[in-house]
């Protein structure tokens, strides 16, 4: 009996010793995260929102005046987005000048002075006034050269471009009313637009027949094929001037259905149209004017719209009977922040991505061999995506000290689809005991600015977001 006794007492001994040493091979941390609460705020992000216009001449006889570029460098210091015309009309029949080409360059200059940076979005163009046939060069040699001397100035400013509309021709560069698109012209033409125009900026053509000409097939882009800028299927975006004026968005559509269309060229009946800019739009942008007051562009329409076509930006100034009626209209919807505010801010508040945290969470306790991780949800609100690249860095600051360490995490906000929620995760650096507070920061590689949340009350100086609180004991 007493060795049965000693036995027992010898095993459990045993056990106890070897759960102590389990218990060493064990960590614990603490982690507090803020409340995360949606805001309705105005977010200054790039890439996105309502565009202000600017038109400039280009003429040796009549340079640009200093007065113009001062006012490039000091006018609309909140925006961030700017529809740049450049007007090279006078260069119809030859090349531009070297005087013509400094002058590009003091505008493009004049913007990276600016205090506030702005995204530009490029029209070259020979026509103001409706009168593209007459206005485009006598050959197209010359559009070629001009392509080719713009696309050299624009290596230089590349960081600043997001988007060059069209292939300068055309009334307003609309892409109608001119000789050169029939469809070898129009090839020819967007052909070198690609080769010449830096690899980083977007190219966009005014519909998605365009698109599908280009292409040469009638799918839109696949997200395998998304994002690698030296194919020029990936880069090449939509530009609608027409949005939501008639039922056919002022030609951008047609009457022919998808299984009747005989050619790349043919633009197919609104809702099939709508179902390929829901898919080609979650790699590309998209965006222009809303015009001609009607039910179409009503705000419940208007949005349901735009969310399809993952509309990024809009013109801020036409057409203004549409935009007033959005700023007459309270958009409703008792379960939203927005609810009661004007349904253009609304509208605002969605053009492009806008991404809001919705929770941040950690594993706290595991064996020595797993390593604590927080796993961070986010939503994108917004009507589309962030078309240009991200680095998304998780910042932990010590308390004490100060001192910080940033973890880059493995996610591309450019596959943070509108509609959804992602979740990404990243594990703890090597951290001494104490208390650390932790942020997120989401800067575009592109622009270098920090991309804002749609959340209350986190946003710190530097553009990061306060995601909580980890405590560490020894």
């Amino acid at each position: 009996m007493k060795k049965k006794a000693r036995l027992l007492l010898l095993f459990a001994g045993v056990i106890i010793i070897v759960g102590m040493c389990f218990m060493g091979m064990r960590w614990k941390i603490a982690w507090e995260a803020v409340n995360f609460v949606e805001s309705d705020k105005f977010l200054a992000n790039r890439e996105r929102g309502f565009y202000n216009m600017r038109g400039i001449r280009i003429s040796d006889d009549s340079p640009v005046s200093g007065e113009i570029l001062e006012g490039i460098s000091r006018e609309h210091p909140m925006e961030t987005l700017e529809l740049l015309q450049i007007h090279i009309g006078t260069y119809q029949d030859r090349e531009i000048s070297s005087s013509g080409v400094e002058q590009i360059r003091r505008v493009f200059r004049a913007y990276a002075d600016r205090e506030q940076p702005v995204s530009l979005i490029v029209r070259f163009l020979y026509d103001w006034d409706g009168n593209g046939a007459q206005s485009d060069p006598a050959s197209i040699s010359i559009v070629l050269r001009h392509m080719e001397q713009a696309g050299e100035l624009l290596e230089e400013f590349q960081d600043q471009v997001y988007i060059v509309q069209g292939v300068f021709v055309g009334s307003w560069a609309e892409m109608h009313s001119s000789r050169y698109l029939t469809e070898r012209s129009y090839l020819t033409l967007i052909g070198r637009m690609h080769e010449v125009m830096p690899e980083n900026v977007f190219l966009a053509v005014r519909t998605p027949a365009y698109w599908r000409m280009a292409a040469g097939r009638t799918e839109p882009l696949q997200e395998s094929e998304a994002w690698k800028t030296q194919e020029m299927i990936s880069r090449l975006s939509l530009f609608n001037d027409g949005i939501l004026g008639t039922w056919l968005d002022c030609g951008t559509y047609g009457d022919l259905h998808k299984e009747d269309s005989e050619s790349l060229s043919d633009s197919w009946v609104r809702s099939e149209e709508l179902d390929f800019q829901k898919e080609l739009n979650l790699y590309v942008p998209n965006g222009g004017e809303v015009v001609l007051d009607n039910a179409l562009n009503d705000l419940e329409n208007a949005d349901e719209a735009l969310r399809t076509m993952h509309v990024s930006y809009l013109n801020r100034a036409h057409d203004m009977q549409v935009l007033e009626k959005w700023k007459n209209t309270q958009y409703r919807d008792s379960g939203s922040v927005y609810d009661g505010m004007s349904g253009y801010d609304y509208i605002e508040r969605h053009l492009g991505y806008r991404f809001v945290i919705r929770d941040v969470s950690a594993k706290i306790s595991g064996w020595k061999w797993e390593k604590p991780s927080l796993t961070v949800n986010v939503e994108n609100v917004g009507y589309a995506p962030r078309y240009t690249a991200c680095r998304t860095e998780i910042i932990f600051r010590s308390r004490e000290s100060g001192e910080e360490r940033t973890v880059t995490a493995d996610t591309d906000a450019r596959t943070w689809k509108p509609g959804e929620q992602t979740s990404f995760t990243v594990e703890l650096p090597e951290l001494p005991a104490g208390a650390y507070d932790v942020y997120m920061k989401v800067t575009g590689e592109k622009d270098r600015t920090a991309v804002l949340f749609a959340n209350e009350k986190i946003t710190a100086e530097d553009g990061g977001c306060f995601l909580g609180t980890i405590k560490k004991g020894e």
